[in-house]
């Protein structure tokens, strides 16, 4: 509780020339936060694998922890990932982020060599994920820190457990959800499916966020894009950020291009909705509690 008072302070000295989305409002809900058991934080997860989770997650911690907030990091199931690509692991990669001393094991507690499904990545290893050690995990990181980002694996319906899978482990962790997806053909769908399937489980969802996948260079990948991201505005049902520019060498210069991207429009867009959501969810419990305890706010 210390830990999070001393940073709220910190947070909210850097609040003062903080223009969006109103200085008070992130001053005020700092101050409630720090004294606030509950988790705050967001869960990145994607349509599918490899659209790019690691790459915006890593620039939205940057981003927030720039503007003051003291930010934990945790990747709970990584798979394909060897002795030797352990330094440039997704979950090494948010930690350098978020600047944490966080003990990998907490950032990444269920690491698996071979890059398939967790359940099958697991078994692989004669192991077994289990849900209950991940959520104490991620509450011994909540404890350390004012604001958590929690990265998914794949998909929100990939098997995590012969029982459960992306989906359950969300719902578990009680925390929002920013979609990372496609923005070129073939995004609309899955985009859409991923929407709805969180829906279907009362998840709230931050938003939307497009990535290139590849350059857009031809006249038709332009018009695929457009048309993608033109319909997914309509259709979505939450804010839809980006298209976040391809990066080619995104592997080989890492931390430049992440920080490079920190600073852009996009990245400082969805910030503003995770605060925003933070606000939002702040002014909600306090108004629980003054129901609860017979008063009204006016």
């Amino acid at each position: 509780m210390l830990l999070r008072q001393m940073w709220a302070t910190k947070a909210l000295l850097v609040a003062e020339s903080f223009p969006w989305p109103a200085r008070e409002q992130v001053m005020s809900q700092t101050k409630r936060h720090a004294r606030n058991s509950s988790p705050q934080g967001v869960f990145i997860t994607a349509t599918d694998t490899g659209v790019g989770k690691t790459f915006v997650g890593s620039a939205l911690v940057t981003c927030l922890s720039q503007l003051g907030i003291d930010v934990g990091v945790m990747k709970p199931i990584e798979t394909g990932v060897s002795q030797s690509t352990r330094a440039q692991s997704d979950g090494a990669r948010l930690r350098k982020a978020a600047g944490t001393r966080d003990p990998m094991t907490e950032v990444c507690p269920y690491v698996f060599r071979l890059p398939v499904a967790p359940f099958s990545a697991a078994r692989a290893e004669g192991k077994t994920v289990r849900m209950a050690t991940i959520l104490r995990t991620f509450h011994t990181l909540d404890q350390k820190h004012i604001f958590m980002v929690v990265e998914g694996v794949g998909g929100i319906y990939v098997p995590v457990t012969q029982a459960l899978n992306l989906l359950d482990l969300i719902n578990e962790m009680r925390l929002p959800v920013i979609v990372v997806g496609r923005s070129g053909v073939g995004g609309i769908n899955h985009a859409l499916l991923t929407l709805h399937a969180l829906r279907e489980q009362n998840i709230p969802i931050v938003a939307l966020v497009l990535n290139q996948q590849r350059p857009v260079r031809t006249k038709i990948a332009r018009a695929q894009e457009q048309s993608t991201v033109n319909l997914l505005r309509r259709l979505a049902g939450v804010p839809v950020v980006g298209p976040i520019p391809h990066t080619p060498l995104v592997n080989r210069n890492w931390n430049e291009d992440w920080v490079s991207l920190a600073k852009t429009a996009p990245i400082k867009m969805l910030a503003r909705l995770v605060l925003a959501r933070m606000i939002h969810e702040g002014s909600s419990r306090k108004r629980a509690d003054a129901t609860r305890d017979g008063h009204s706010e006016a």
